[in-house]
């Protein structure tokens, strides 16, 4: 039986801030990637293929809501109702969803989450949005990331925007990526068919900076027998990958806090 606490689904790398620390890397993107309903539909298959149950399956971004499209991929997942716990959506609260995805969302009752990175004026919809949850009942987190950086979610913001090896003896990177808190939460993400054990893995895949290693992400659609897929993901987080020789997180109880959300400037 494989079973995972998280499952971050990335349905766009679009986002609508350019975050001077932006840990996902979100304004190194000219061109930012985003998949199609029908490519999103496809990797839920391929996950509830592999997996039998995941406690959180979550929709991360970018900013989920500039894809306007997401009420087919969220009724879609009604398929798998009972093989999840919770439907978590994460937003920066710069744009609503849409009636559809709205509708579609509340349909999942006492199971869905909001998850709204509080940037302050930043978050130009902040409010609009807290409003249609308390309307609706939604449960939703405000995660606080203005002001005092002392005061913030998590004390602030790590820099983890070196893209590259930080060159660190492999004893280290073994020893903190252990403790990591992607590790803790198992929280894999998937892009267009790519399992990555987590998202720096992930993005920075697909900035094209680190090439992962065999056995550092399963491709879901690339025909490999399910069961050997399920083994690589048994040991995702048995050893450093090589994403992990490029992360800052990895040492995030010890590393130094920054305000969060300061805006690059457009060219």
């Amino acid at each position: 039986m494989l079973k995972t606490k998280r499952m971050s689904i990335v349905p766009t790398f679009v986002c609508t801030l350019r975050c001077r620390l932006c840990s996902n890397h979100m304004p190194e993107f000219e061109h930012p990637p985003k998949a199609s309903a029908e490519e999103m539909m496809a990797d839920i298959d391929a996950l509830f293929a592999l997996f039998d149950h995941i406690e959180w399956l979550q929709f991360v971004g970018g900013e989920i809501f500039t894809h306007r499209g997401l009420d087919e991929v969220f009724d879609y997942c009604r398929r798998y109702d009972a093989r999840f716990d919770r439907l978590i959506v994460e937003t920066n609260a710069t744009v609503l969803p849409t009636e559809a995805e709205l509708r579609s969302l509340l349909s999942y009752g006492g199971k869905l989450k909001v998850m709204i990175s509080d940037y302050g004026e930043l978050s130009k919809a902040r409010d609009a949005f807290v409003d249609v949850c308390e309307k609706n009942g939604i449960e939703y987190v405000l995660k606080r990331y203005h002001g005092d950086p002392e005061s913030q979610h998590f004390g602030g913001w790590i820099d983890n925007t070196a893209c590259r090896d930080l060159l660190e003896p492999d004893d280290y990177v073994t020893r903190q990526a252990a403790q990591c808190a992607q590790v803790r939460l198992e929280n894999m993400h998937v892009f267009r068919g790519k399992l990555h054990r987590c998202s720096n893995s992930l993005f920075l895949s697909e900035l094209g900076v680190c090439v992962p290693n065999r056995g550092d992400f399963v491709d879901l659609h690339d025909g490999t027998p399910p069961e050997e897929q399920r083994e690589i993901i048994r040991r995702f987080y048995e050893y450093p990958r090589k994403s992990c020789h490029y992360c800052t997180w990895k040492s995030g109880d010890s590393a130094e806090r920054f305000g969060a959300a300061e805006q690059e400037r457009r060219a």
